[in-house]
């Protein structure tokens, strides 16, 4: 894609570059087209332009041609290079306006050369929507505003996903919702800023084309402060939309250094819990084995005092069948000498 759009930048400076270069060096056909449009033009520049920028502008037509093709070569070799593209391309578009005008102007002619004018003037209206079509061109990138509210969202999920990373246990559940929630108002915040700036730039346009619309019953005069207002206010459309631009690009920076704050205040004390925990955990530890080894001894000395009361019921036991031994034998005897 970047092949095909410096391919396509080159061809359409081309014609620029080199109508440029023959402007600046034979300007003399070209004024002669050029003077009756200087002479309606400059007086009109110099009445209503500020002081300081009127004594700078040429009455000369071959200044004037010269300065237009300078201006083309400039914005041809910007355009073809993609340094200042946009800007080239505005150039072009600026300086394809006049040179139109001056070299083709068919409603003020007559038969095929009427024609042929036209045909050229069609030609370099095809020119000048090119040239401003490449002005608006960003290679594919978003806008400001675009990347403020998608700033936004990548930072309520990045910071999401880096709570849900960090919590591994219930302790840290309510640091990942604060997290995440802190995540999600930055991205509506961007969101908001971004909808206020197309808001402010439609409200602006809506109200010219009322202003436009009420002007079409109204006199000449009106009609032309009419227009006057509409320029105004596009013209503070525009402004309004750039500081509402620069104002989310502020916010969605705020926001997301906000946002590595909060994410590394979470860290921090989901750690301080972590350690917390494993010394809970290790006191526990330490007092069941503390519990255990006195069971354990408790034990032995309860087995102990079993065995040697089973002794002891042994010895009793063997004591005892002596003693019925002995009588029994002694018993014998007696029976013996009684029978004798």
């Amino acid at each position: 894609m970047t092949l095909l759009r410096a391919g396509y930048r080159t061809m359409l400076a081309s014609y620029f570059i080199t109508s440029g270069v023959k402007a600046v060096r034979h300007p003399a056909p070209l004024a002669e087209l050029a003077e009756p449009l200087a002479e309606k033009v400059v007086p009109f520049v110099k009445r209503y332009a500020p002081a300081e920028v009127a004594a700078y502008v040429p009455e000369d037509p071959k200044t004037l041609v010269r300065l237009n093709g300078a201006l083309q070569i400039a914005g041809g070799l910007a355009l073809a290079s993609g340094r200042g593209r946009r800007v080239g391309a505005l150039l072009l578009a600026g300086s394809l306006i006049p040179s139109t005008l001056a070299k083709y102007p068919f409603w003020s002619q007559s038969g095929d050369e009427a024609a042929a004018s036209r045909s050229h003037f069609a030609k370099n209206v095809s020119l000048l929507g090119g040239v401003l079509l490449a002005s608006r061109d960003t290679e594919g990138k978003p806008g400001i505003a675009w990347r403020a509210q998608a700033g936004g969202h990548a930072i309520a999920k990045s910071t999401n996903k880096a709570t849900k990373k960090l919590t591994h246990s219930g302790a840290g559940d309510k640091l990942a919702k604060q997290a995440s929630d802190f995540g999600g108002a930055v991205g509506g915040a961007a969101s908001d800023v971004a909808s206020r700036t197309s808001d402010l730039a439609g409200a602006a346009v809506a109200g010219g084309v009322a202003l436009l619309g009420a002007a079409e019953v109204a006199t000449r005069g009106t009609r032309k402060n009419a227009r006057k207002q509409f320029k105004v206010a596009q013209v503070a459309a525009v402004k309004q939309a750039k500081q509402a631009q620069v104002v989310a690009v502020k916010q969605a920076r705020q926001a997301q250094a906000a946002a590595v704050q909060q994410a590394a205040a979470a860290r921090v004390r989901l750690a301080e819990q972590a350690k917390e925990a494993q010394k809970l955990a290790a006191q526990r530890a330490e007092e069941n084995r503390v519990a255990a080894a006195a069971a354990a001894k408790q034990a032995k000395k309860d087995a102990k005092k079993r065995s040697s009361r089973v002794a002891k019921a042994k010895a009793a036991a063997e004591v005892a069948g002596a003693a019925k031994v002995v009588k029994a034998k002694k018993a014998d005897k007696h029976i013996e000498r009684g029978e004798n």
